[in-house]
Order: structure tokens, then C-alpha cells, then sequence
């Protein structure tokens, strides 16, 4: 049976031979102070490469014989919901089994504890079948990573330096949401008048008088778009006309959640997803164009700094 990472000579070249992984396990294990983790490098990178195997395996022989139903069979939108076919749904679903959302995120949090860098690998793997596949499973780990960090930057995530270990983070539920495969991230940028002029973002956010914001615009060509959470960058201060780098400076970031699921389990929509964008190629990828109208949202850091 065919393995996309065991007859990959060039990946292989960097795991076995080029890396060093030394000081990036020593970085990623916390120095071996950790009760659960592994105690030395050999331990690390074995672990490390039979993620990759397996991963080969299942990208080989589950999602390549898939790639000509993935490209005819598109995502569609029906009824503000994004819906997938059903070859798709079947490979999202192993991927869910497999636990590979949570490679790069801390096991204190419920991940695999990986560097960074292994997830990329397994994007790389994944795309070396389906980009489509890849740019969906690609993202939502690192999505999750980047709240964490966020959180870190921002000072609302708690440590237990006694036991070295993250004790709590701000968007602790939407990590591990991501992490079991029930929640998407996707990152909302380009608006119908703003693509790579992000000084021209017209999108608001704006707080009410008990300190609570909301978020009002469109956004356009979001990959993975029908996605639970939303990094969402939007206006929040008036600048000065006169200022070359005003348009820059008024800007803010925001996490929104597009719905929540009631107590009937329905969803509930907070941002309407508004259309579904028709390519050439890349068709297994959902690129959706999202409408806020007053959403929710949560500011991240300071204003001002998105």
C-alpha cells in the first residue's frame, strides 16, 4: 500500500537528517519538566514520525482515490448553511477520529503537544493529494494555536509554573471545540472594496455602554468561511485623513462566533453567511462571503492594535 510521508524522500530528508530537533523538542516538552511528557528527544521524534506515517497512510489510500468525486462534487449553500458532499463529510470525519486537529496544541489542552512545524508537515502531506482537503484541515489547528497565543500576548492565559503547564486560557472551549472536530476557524480580511488595501476596511466594530462589542460589514473570499469562529479584523477608531498610515491604525481584531446551537440543538445564526464563490479548481475548499450585522464579537488585545 501506497504512504505519502515513507516515499517522500525530500520531507523525509528534513525529519531525519536536516532538523534540529534538539532544541525544538527541548522547546516543546518544556525543557522535561513535564509529569506526561517525553523525557528525550529519541522518545519525541519517534512519536513524531509515526504521526507522519499514519498520516501518509490514510492521505494515500483514503483521500487520493477521492480527488476527481471531490473536484465534481462541490460545497453548496442551502438555506444560510454551507453543506458538504458526502465524500468530503466521510473524510472530515476521519480526520475528526484521527485527532489531527489538535497536533500543535498543548496537551494540557487536549492536543498531541507537536511543534508547529509537524502540523505543517501533515498539510503538506495532505495537499500532496487534495489542496482543497488540505486548506481545510490545514487551518483549523492553527486557528486554535492562535487563540492560545493570542491569549498569551495578551495576558489572560494562566500558568502553573509549579507544574509547568497552561492552567487556563481565555478561549479555552473554542480550542477545544476545534480540537474534537465540532467547531471550524477561519480568518475574515478582504471586503468587496478592501482585497490587499487593508487601510480601506470599511467594517465596524462598535461597544455598547456596558463595554459589550459588535461588529457590522462584509467580508468576502474567506476560506473555510462556513466556519464556527472568526478572527475578524474591523475599524474601530477615526484617524486623521492627513496621516499616510491613518487607514492602518484604526483598526482592531475580534474573534466572533457566526452561531451558537440553542438548547434544542439548532443553530443560531450571529452572521449570515451570504454567498458561496464559484472556482476554477480548488473545489472542495468553501470560499464564502459572511454579512455581520451587529454581531457579537470579542475584542482581542487593545483596540486599535488589529
Amino acid at each position: 500500500m501506497p504512504n505519502y510521508y515513507e516515499d517522500n524522500n525530500d520531507l523525509r530528508f528534513y525529519v531525519e537528517k536536516a532538523l534540529d530537533w534538539n532544541s525544538l523538542v527541548e522547546q516543546t516538552e518544556y525543557k522535561y519538566q513535564t509529569k506526561d511528557g517525553f523525557k528525550n528527544v529519541e522518545e519525541a521524534v519517534d512519536f513524531y514520525k509515526s504521526v507522519l506515517e499514519m498520516v501518509g497512510d490514510f492521505v494515500a489510500n483514503e483521500i487520493a482515490p477521492k480527488t476527481k468525486e471531490i473536484d465534481r462534487q462541490h460545497p453548496r449553500l442551502e438555506n444560510g448553511d454551507v453543506l458538504f458532499p458526502p465524500v468530503l463529510e466521510e473524510i472530515f470525519e476521519q480526520v475528526k477520529q484521527l485527532e489531527l486537529h489538535g497536533i500543535c496544541i498543548p496537551r494540557e489542552l487536549g492536543g498531541m503537544n507537536c511543534p508547529f512545524l509537524l502540523f505543517l508537515m501533515v498539510t503538506e502531506i495532505m495537499a500532496r493529494a487534495d489542496v482543497s482537503v488540505a486548506a481545510h484541515v490545514g487551518f483549523h489547528g492553527g486557528m486554535a494555536l492562535a487563540m492560545l497565543v493570542l491569549s498569551i500576548i495578551e495576558e489572560t492565559t494562566e500558568f502553573d509554573r509549579e507544574n509547568i503547564a497552561i492552567k487556563d486560557t481565555r478561549f479555552r472551549e473554542c480550542i477545544e471545540e476545534i480540537i474534537k472536530g465540532e467547531a471550524w476557524g477561519s480568518m475574515d480580511i478582504t471586503e468587496p472594496g478592501a482585497g490587499s488595501d487593508m487601510a480601506a476596511m470599511t467594517t465596524r466594530g462598535e461597544q455598547d455602554e456596558n463595554g459589550n462589542w459588535f461588529l457590522t460589514g462584509n467580508k468576502i473570499f474567506i476560506t473555510s468561511g462556513h466556519a464556527k469562529y472568526h478572527f475578524v479584523i474591523a475599524r474601530t477608531e477615526e484617524t486623521k485623513k492627513d496621516d499616510a498610515f491613518a487607514g492602518l491604525q484604526g483598526l482592531s481584531m475580534f474573534l466572533a462566533p457566526a452561531y451558537r446551537t440553542g438548547a434544542d440543538g439548532k443553530r443560531e445564526y450571529l452572521a449570515q453567511f451570504t454567498a458561496l464563490e464559484e472556482k476554477l479548481g480548488h473545489h472542495g475548499s468553501a470560499t464564502v462571503a459572511i454579512s455581520y450585522n451587529r454581531t457579537p464579537a470579542w475584542l482581542i488585545g487593545k483596540r486599535g492594535d488589529g
